[in-house]
């Protein structure tokens, strides 16, 4: 099969697409594969092949053979290919009037360099306290690869003084190939080293995602899902939500109310009323007017996940179709109280931890492990 430089960049760009499309949204990853502005495609007459990966925040546009070059549209990066050239440097440097000078040779395969900032004696005299690199490596650029080896660039500055004017490129991720029969053409063997080159290119990832632990998160869960209430009933009863959420302060509970809860963009309104519930050690309704609080009993009254307090000032409900259902389950107290406060509130919380406890002891004993 004869290698096209042009197809064999764009299935690569395309498996890093692939990798960063099932990423967490909260993840943080280079600005080169999410807002890409060019991808540069070179082969040298020598068979030496570079893909360097460029975001907009670094380059908006190319200045190439005279001509002004941008992107396809901010969200569809421009492809620049060029195939048969005298060298990927003289190509890639296109700002670099004098050609870039070589000096380090690689020759294992997948070599990674990763923040170093190459330049020459001019640039580190005037311009090097300016720079926001780690290392320094003066005067040479790391692009020569024997026909075995391949290298991948990471965040590699590139820093010159030509013709009196300060010059910089900056390389946020390039892939570099000694030679072309070298290049993965095999779906399956190009896949799996894109896959390690991106696992290079953030490895910071890992770290970020797996810093949180869901045993911690968890554990951390504990504490506040034994303090906290949630609040339920008509939005129209705010005084009563307020009084209720005082008095229940002073019994050492934090409480809240649904729409108060993080709506996720990934939950359904029922998800979240489960979320609520579950980080909750009781609920209290607050059955005044007809609401949502209806539907959200009728739910509750499926899935018993935690103790529910029904909040009346008269005996009526403003439903009667739940009432046989809600006046005979043992996870449902109906309390008529007038005038809320910690002393009237109290029995009805006492029952609701009672239940609790209860649950604790037999979920223990079923489940061994626990101990």
């Amino acid at each position: 099969m004869k290698f096209s430089i042009e197809e064999f960049s764009r299935r690569y760009f395309n498996c890093l697409n692939e990798i960063v499309s099932v990423l967490p949204k909260s993840a943080t990853i280079p600005t080169c594969f999410n807002d890409t502005s060019f991808v540069i495609a070179c082969a040298d007459i020598r068979g030496k092949t570079a893909i360097d990966i460029i975001s907009r925040n670094n380059l908006r546009e190319i200045q190439l053979n005279g001509k002004q070059i941008s992107p396809v549209s901010e969200s569809q990066p421009r492809f620049i290919i060029a195939d048969k050239i005298d060298s990927i440097e003289q190509f890639i440097f296109t700002q670099d009037d004098k050609g870039s000078s070589i000096s380090i040779t690689m020759s294992d395969r997948n070599v990674v360099l990763d923040g170093l900032a190459f330049s020459n004696k001019e640039y580190n005299k005037k311009y090097w306290k300016d720079a926001k690199f780690y290392r320094n490596c003066s005067g040479s650029i790391p692009f020569t690869v024997t026909s075995s080896g391949s290298m991948l660039g990471l965040d590699l500055l590139w820093g010159a003084e030509l013709s009196g004017k300060r010059q910089e490129r900056l390389f946020e991720f390039i892939k570099i190939y000694g030679n072309v029969d070298i290049v993965p053409i095999i779906e399956n063997d190009l896949r799996d080293e894109v896959f390690k080159d991106f696992g290079h290119a953030v490895p910071k990832l890992g770290n970020e995602l797996d810093n949180w632990s869901f045993m911690d998160f968890l554990q951390r869960l504990e504490g506040p899902v034994d303090r906290n209430v949630l609040l339920l009933g008509s939005y129209k009863s705010e005084d009563d939500f307020d009084i209720l959420k005082a008095t229940l302060s002073k019994l050492g509970y934090n409480s809240f109310l649904l729409k108060d809860s993080l709506d996720l963009p990934i939950q359904t309104s029922l998800e979240k009323l489960f979320t609520a519930i579950i980080c909750s050690s009781f609920v209290i309704v607050i059955d005044k007017e007809a609401s949502g609080h209806i539907a959200e009993l009728t739910t509750m009254l499926q899935y018993h996940f935690r103790p529910v307090i029904i909040l009346r000032e008269q005996s009526r409900p403003t439903t009667a179709f739940l009432e046989d259902r809600v006046l005979t389950d043992e996870f449902f107290k109906v309390a008529i109280i007038e005038h809320i406060s910690p002393v009237n509130l109290l029995p009805y919380v006492k029952w609701a931890r009672d239940i609790i406890d209860k649950k604790i002891k037999n979920l223990n004993k079923i489940n061994y492990w626990r101990k």
